[in-house]
């Protein structure tokens, strides 16, 4: 009963009692300038999370790359990003789920911005339903995305830094 009432019930909004306990943070809690000079490579950051990561980071004087499949999408957040920071964004299309468009995007990123110091595997592929309707289809795209995506965006990245002896904070998420 719980989980077939729809997508309300896995909403929680900020009236919530837990909200005034642990309100949310409003500014980011690293000095200015952590990131500057440091590459960061953001997966899904058109949007979302990935979008205020993007922002934070930036704003901490990182050159961002944001990548995700709707370049259009890519484009209009490196632009509204880079006029709030004042440091360019670059938008690279992306799927993470085609190991070959893993390997072109993070190519190009070394191209255009340098060698990754930071990896935000943030491209997600997120249903709201309940388990017993989700259909075998919408479980294989969560999966590629999150599971294999990652994967892939991590080796195809790993295996460039290791040629340049270099390493990597890289941020996951997991379900």
């Amino acid at each position: 009963q719980f989980f077939s009432r729809g997508p309300n019930v896995l909403h929680q909004d900020s009236s919530a009692p837990q909200a005034a306990f642990f309100s949310p943070l409003q500014k980011v809690m690293l000095p200015p300038n952590t990131f500057q000079g440091k590459v960061a490579f953001i997966t899904g950051g058109g949007t979302g999370l990935g979008k205020g990561m993007t922002t934070a980071l930036s704003n901490l004087g990182a050159k961002c790359v944001i990548a995700s499949r709707k370049l259009d999408v890519l484009k209009g957040t490196a632009d509204e990003i880079s006029s709030k920071t004042g440091n360019k964004i670059h938008a690279i299309q992306c799927d993470v789920r085609d190991p070959v468009s893993v390997k072109n995007a993070v190519a190009e990123t070394i191209q255009v911005a340098g060698h990754p110091d930071v990896v935000i595997n943030n491209a997600a592929g997120n249903f709201i339903s309940p388990s017993e309707r989700l259909s075998a289809n919408a479980w294989k795209t969560i999966t590629d995305i999150v599971l294999n995506g990652t994967a892939f965006v991590t080796l195809e990245i790993g295996k460039e830094l290791i040629k340049v002896q270099k390493g990597i904070l890289s941020i996951v998420t997991y379900y």
